[in-house]
């Protein structure tokens, strides 16, 4: 969706990240992981065969806000001053390390607010001022009539706030002000006057919590613009883009002073950018930074900040460059709107740009039928969902944590060899791909509402102990046959004894039957439909909404790679069945089946939970550590597969043991000999089949019982590791 100009400019995305006062919730996370998923699509898309830079991803963090400095208030020492900055850089670390443990990538570029005010917030409001598209409240004229006249520049001091009337007047139809604003929000809050006749009336009928919303859409909880303050403003749409603080408020004033972190210096007085402004104001900084490289394309953040905070940055940016020269190409003015020479063929000759053409938004989270808020108190933390250990013991301090640049973090929320303090250590249990996993496939399109419940983790973590347990058999089984192909020749003449794997040096075949190929072109099918559920090509996509939709059915993509586990995992069965269910136990039976087939369609599963951002846990089940064969390897490499495989050879050993004696117990059983004695060996082998090796994370399969008594040997498998009470 490029220009020819700006074809072969990289795609940048620009993320609206978290407000770091507190910890951050399971809504923030479903954001995040379903942002990098989309964003994981489009790196592998580019691998794939695009010319031009790869995508360039982009977050912010807001440290300069109304909730930190009331939060910073609240944990300081009496006697002690506020340091709002520390305390967000403690909750900003926590919120990458949580980013982490949810194996979210890392941003390409990170932006704080604090440290893009003077530089880049300020000229950016002073800009949009000489364009005639924004105005002083002063500090010492709070009642005055909104008339305003004279106090858009100059050394008055006050809060600073955008015109959006003098917006759409200079900018002569070519745009409009909430662009994102939904239809219910439009009706009700652009119900104002031209002349503003009815302003006051509108605002007299608003009560404390309407004016939150109608007023400047600013972060909840922001108090500074009270009705009082409203009622100045030339239009309800108005918001701020400077809010005036002095350092040393007026002795009348019941405002506690401003701390000093932040609190920066401008022409209209000290204080600090208002909610709106910071986003449109560093994108801006960055397109100027990027512009030989890459284009801004993609703006992402929660549903939740698509009105009032898009839209606002939308008109602050159109505002912008109409002042700057940019999008019609004119310079505007104050008098812009009373300038009247233009001829309508310049006017129509200039063409409006639109600022970013790209809008993502994630859906609300909700708990119990209400939508997770900290507000409301049914928030559950990231760290709480992953395990995550704490890293202090109640409210955070934020002594000596100013700099976190220059403060050793060796011990922030990680262990001593840097992992990360989580509780799950194996491909099994891992809260973080689980919920990844509900993210792509169980909680419907990532744009719409989703429902957390316990339940649903359950059900996520069921569908992905699926994947593991066909990753680790069907890796498990590679590793066998291929270990049949390459046996010490000194050991050729080995027998074949209860199901396990020597082979009179025979190796495996490589010819190809049904059940092969059957397996191939499922696994072929997959990759293909799991492609489309991805870029928004299936016909039956969940998010579908007519002809040219284009969006990922991670549904679609879930229930594909289920079924290629479900069909790989009955492969695998029949083949180990075949294997152990003889006639005869002593008959060597055939060789395995050629291992081209199972190791494409285990690839094509790696292959595709990868892609959408799965861990190695997942990613990786069956082939790392001690449970990997590579028939190539070296050194420390080597080492492990030769501990792989006297692993596999105990456990051989055991199940053949145990096999051979609840081979005679059942003999014995059926002569009707030693009947008591037989029973309590039986049950011994029941026991260690029941708990004993489930506890160790193997489990036992029994092959059938001929009719002479004999068992047909036995197999294990990997399993999850689990107790249970001895009878």
């Amino acid at each position: 969706s490029s220009s020819s100009s700006s074809s072969s400019k990289g795609m940048a995305w620009y993320v609206c990240g978290p407000t770091v006062y507190d910890s951050s919730h399971l809504g923030h996370a479903r954001t995040y992981v379903s942002l990098d998923i989309l964003r994981r699509v489009s790196l592998r898309l580019h691998r794939d065969g695009v010319s031009s830079p790869r995508p360039l991803y982009v977050m912010n963090i807001t440290d300069v806000d109304d909730k930190i400095i009331r939060r910073s208030m609240e944990i300081v020492s009496d006697g002690d001053e506020a340091d709002p900055i520390a305390l967000a850089r403690f909750y900003e670390r926590e919120f990458w390390q949580d980013l982490e443990c949810l194996h979210v990538l890392p941003p390409d570029v990170v932006c704080r607010v604090s440290e893009h005010v003077e530089e880049t917030i300020v000229p950016y409001i002073e800009k949009i001022m000489e364009g005639g598209m924004a105005y002083i409240i002063p500090e010492n004229e709070m009642r005055q009539s909104p008339s305003g006249d004279g106090n858009e520049g100059g050394n008055v001091e006050g809060s600073v706030y955008f015109d959006v009337r003098a917006f759409e007047c200079i900018t002569e139809g070519k745009t409009r002000y909430g662009k994102l604003a939904p239809d219910v929000v439009a009706s009700d809050f652009f119900s104002w006057t031209d002349n503003g006749a009815n302003v006051n009336n509108h605002i007299d009928g608003l009560d404390e919590n309407q004016s939150d919303i109608t007023n400047d859409g600013e972060n909840l909880g922001e108090r500074d613009n009270s009705l009082q303050i409203l009622r100045q403003k030339r239009d309800p749409r108005d918001f701020c883009l400077w809010k005036y603080r002095p350092r040393n408020p007026h002795p009348s004033s019941s405002s506690p002073p401003e701390p000093l972190s932040v609190s920066y210096p401008s022409p209209w007085g000290t204080g600090r950018p208002g909610w709106h402004v910071e986003c449109s104001a560093m994108i801006e900084r960055l397109s100027r930074d990027f512009e030989t490289t890459h284009e801004f394309r993609i703006h992402a953040g929660g549903v939740d900040l698509k009105f009032p905070h898009h839209a606002n940055e939308i008109a602050q940016a159109e505002a912008f460059g109409v002042a700057n020269g940019g999008f019609g190409g004119a310079s505007a003015s104050a008098g812009a709107c009373d300038d009247q020479s233009k001829s309508e063929s310049e006017s129509q000759a200039k063409r409006w740009k639109e600022w970013i053409p790209h809008w993502v938004h994630t859906g609300h989270l909700y708990v119990r039928g209400r939508k997770m808020s900290k507000s409301l108190k049914n928030f559950v933390t990231i760290r709480e969902v992953l395990g995550v250990s704490k890293t202090s013991n109640g409210e955070p301090t934020t002594e000596n944590s100013r700099d976190d640049d220059k403060k050793d973090n060796s011990s922030n929320g990680k262990n001593t060899d840097g992992t990360n303090n989580i509780t799950h250590e194996n491909a099994w249990t891992s809260p973080a791909d689980d919920f990844r996993l509900w993210c792509l496939g169980l909680s419907g399109s990532y744009r719409g509402p989703a429902t957390y419940s316990k339940e649903r983790m359950e059900e996520a973590s069921v569908i992905r102990e699926k994947w593991v347990r066909f990753l680790i058999e069907g890796q498990e089984c590679l590793d066998r046959w291929r270990f049949s192909t390459v046996l010490d020749f000194d050991n050729a003449d080995s027998k074949y004894v209860n199901g396990n794997v020597s082979f009179s040096g025979k190796g495996s075949t490589k010819l190809w039957g049904h059940k092969e190929l059957k397996l191939f072109q499922t696994a072929t099918q997959c990759s293909i439909n799991c492609q489309k559920a991805v870029l928004g090509q299936c016909s039956n996509s969940i998010n579908g909404s007519g002809k040219g939709s284009f969006d990922l059915d991670g549904t679609t993509f879930v229930k594909e790679l289920t079924f290629l586990a479900e069909t790989g995992l009955a492969y695998i069965q029949q083949v180990k069945m075949n294997r152990i269910n003889t006639d005869n136990p002593q008959t060597t039976p055939p060789p395995p089946p050629p291992e081209e087939p199972l190791r494409f369609v285990l690839e094509t599963m790696r292959s595709q939970i990868d892609l959408v951002g799965f861990s190695p846990l997942t990613v990786h089940a069956g082939i790392s550590g001690d449970n990997s064969l590579n028939l190539h390897s070296t050194s420390a490499t080597a080492k492990n597969t030769n501990y792989s495989k006297k692993e596999r050879a105990l456990l051989d050993e055991i199940v053949a043991f145990r096999s051979a004696v609840r081979s005679s117990a059942i003999g014995g059983l059926r002569k009707k000999d030693g009947i008591a004695a037989v029973k309590e060996i039986l049950g011994l082998c029941d026991e260690m089949r029941d708990y004993v090796f489930p506890s160790l994370g193997v489990e036992i399969l029994d092959g059938k019982v001929g009719d002479d008594g004999r068992s047909g040997g036995g197999e294990w498998r990997y399993c999850s590791p689990r107790n249970g009470n001895k009878k």
